[in-house]
Order: C-alpha cells, then structure tokens, then sequence
C-alpha cells in the first residue's frame, strides 16, 4: 500500500463534483480542490529536499555553539558556512529547480487546459484526465517500489543464508522503500 504525504482520502472522492456552475457541487470545487492538492504536493517535495541539508546545517551550528557559547542564530549568512555547506546549499537549489520547475509547471499547465476548454464537458474530462494521470503515476510508484522491495528481499534471503548471524540486520531491509511517504492515494 502506497503512503503519500499529499493525497484525497478515500472519503474525499466522494466530494468531488462536475455540475455545472459556480457553487458547492460544482466543477469549479473540485478544479480548487485539485489546484490545492498539486500545490501541497509541490510544497511537501521541497520539504522533503530541504529537510536533509537542514539537518546537516542544525548539527554544524550546534558543533560551532559548543565551540563559542552563543546561541544557534535564526539568520546565517552564506558566506559563514563552510565550504561543504556553501556547495550543499548550491546543490539544493539545483537540485530543486530540476525536480520542482516541472510540479510546478505541470499544475500550471492543468489549470490553464481546464481554463481553455470551450465546454463544461470538455473540461470533466479534462479534470478527469488529469486525476487519470495521477493515478497511472502512483500505480507505477507502486510497482516500482514492489519490484525494489522485492529484489531488497531476494538479496536479503542469500544475505541471510550466507551468514544467519546477521539475521534481525537484514529482516526489516526488505520493507525499506514501502516506508517511505509521498501522495494522494
């Protein structure tokens, strides 16, 4: 079972409306309601890029507070941290603009073909099209994570028969990228 951090339950589907119009039941609610679960996507991947060298920067201020006795600042200049630092920082952003630019692109591109379409039943099925989209993303998600999982636990069983000491090491390795969150489910 795939755990995302972002996702509509299995309650919220039944929410989800394509009447015509601009009220409560209308399109236009689950169009916003769409938007908004491409936005959190978006946001919880930044955090999670974020999340590594934020740790990696917290233990670097911590070892320079023992050193001099003041408190963590809440704003640091770039140029105070170390070299590594500085190109872990470069490396971030690189890295989030390759993977973010295009999230974010494609929740533009959704919007502006719902906005373009010429009828209320052009765009349910693009809205429709899009969730399909979605779905075929996470069922592959799935099973690469199946086919990863289950190659973790092949290795793990001739780990397991070389040397059976290192049994409880190797039990939970399997399960591995099945603990991992991401979205919408």
């Amino acid at each position: 079972d795939l755990q995302e951090d972002v996702r509509f339950t299995k309650a919220s589907i039944n929410t989800l409306k394509v009447k015509p119009g601009s009220g409560k039941d209308s399109l236009w609610e689950t169009v916003r309601l769409w938007q908004a679960y491409s936005d959190n996507r978006l946001q919880a991947r930044q955090a999670d890029l974020q999340k590594e060298f934020q740790e990696k920067l917290l233990k670097y201020l911590q070892n320079q507070k023992k050193d001099t006795e003041e408190r963590i600042p809440s704003i640091i200049d770039f140029s105070m941290l170390s070299p590594e630092l500085q190109k872990d920082v470069q490396e971030l952003e690189k890295r989030m603009t390759m993977e973010l630019k295009p999230l974010a692109l494609e929740s533009a591109l959704a919007m502006q073909k719902i906005l373009e379409a010429e009828t209320h039943k052009k765009r349910v099925k693009t809205v429709r099209f899009f969730v399909d989209a979605e779905i075929r993303r996470l069922k592959a998600k799935t099973a690469l994570q199946g086919m990863f999982s289950s190659a973790m636990g092949l290795a793990n069983e001739g780990e397991e028969k070389s040397d059976s000491n290192d049994r409880d090491e190797t039990s939970s390795a399997g399960s591995l990228l099945m603990d991992e969150p991401d979205a919408f489910q």
